[in-house]
């Protein structure tokens, strides 16, 4: 089963990002900030993380940034409500862009284009 952190410092879009993960299946969590994000991602081995670009303390880019160098393999998806971030996050090292606000489509579409889910 794979594990996916969704890392956003809104409780609403944890919650609902990690139950609709959880009912297709996925073990799925969350972390309100890059400290509590990193300190799961020390303990937990991720195949997955969902990351919010402005975070309470910090940006969504320090904390691919610090994944990266800590060598973690996870992939990365930046979910963000500025659409003219995508180009610079896809740059940094995220593996897809999701613009708010997003639809459970949008989130299974991207499962499907990261093989997380197959048709």
């Amino acid at each position: 089963m794979n594990k996916i952190l969704v890392v956003d410092d809104e409780l609403e879009i944890c919650l609902l990002v990690t139950k609709y993960l959880k009912k297709m299946g996925f073990d799925a969590t969350y972390a309100l900030s890059i400290a509590e994000a990193l300190s799961k991602t020390s303990m937990v081995s991720y195949d997955l993380l969902f990351v919010d670009l402005n975070l309470a303390d910090g940006s969504g880019y320090d904390l691919i940034h610090t994944l990266q160098h800590s060598n973690v393999k996870s992939k990365i998806i930046i979910i963000s409500a500025y659409d003219s971030e995508r180009q610079k996050a896809l740059q940094k090292g995220a593996a897809l862009f999701i613009a708010k606000p997003f639809t459970k489509k949008s989130i299974s579409d991207s499962l499907e284009k990261l093989n997380f889910l197959t048709k």
